[in-house]
């Protein structure tokens, strides 16, 4: 890893429609979702570090931490959110159902709005062959799962400019 800085911003539209891309690919939005409720990972987290993986970008080891508290503020709100969803499914019509999904939509944009902010404030450096996705699949003990994040994402597949 080179302690090289790399500077770099991250907006919250560019890793928006980077996540949409992504989790689009094949595979992905189930390795996601069994990252989420198998192994309590945070698919927004898992998609910056995607995105800096893209980028060849890094932070200190030091800051996982950091970036991890930048969750804290909207993550029990989701959870909860995405708890009462779930539960509210079976006894709400199809329409206010999508509602439903549409403000937790929003929820998660907030939180990447987060991590954004976290992330832009926190000095990079060059990172070409540590890939966070992978560290973070070891953290949870998910490391199974890396196969499935650790293709790049397809030049035809992710349209905003990196």
């Amino acid at each position: 890893m080179s302690s090289e800085h790399a500077p770099t911003t991250l907006t919250l539209e560019r890793l928006w429609q980077f996540s949409l891309s992504y989790y689009s690919a094949r595979g992905v939005k189930d390795a996601c979702l069994t990252l989420q409720n198998q192994y309590h990972g945070n698919v927004n987290l898992l998609l910056l570090l995607k995105w800096l993986d893209e980028q060849q970008l890094t932070f200190k080891d030091t800051e996982w931490h950091n970036i991890q508290q930048c969750l804290s503020r909207s993550e029990s709100l989701l959870l909860s959110y995405r708890e009462l969803r779930k539960h509210l499914k079976p006894h709400v019509v199809d329409s206010l159902y999508r509602e439903a999904l549409q403000f937790e939509l929003q929820l998660e944009k907030q939180q990447q709005s987060d991590l954004v902010d976290c992330i832009n404030r926190l000095p990079l450096t060059l990172n070409p062959d540590r890939p966070l996705v992978l560290q973070y699949c070891r953290l949870l003990s998910a490391e199974s799962l890396y196969e499935f994040f650790s293709e790049p994402l397809s030049p035809e597949k992710h349209s905003v400019n990196n």
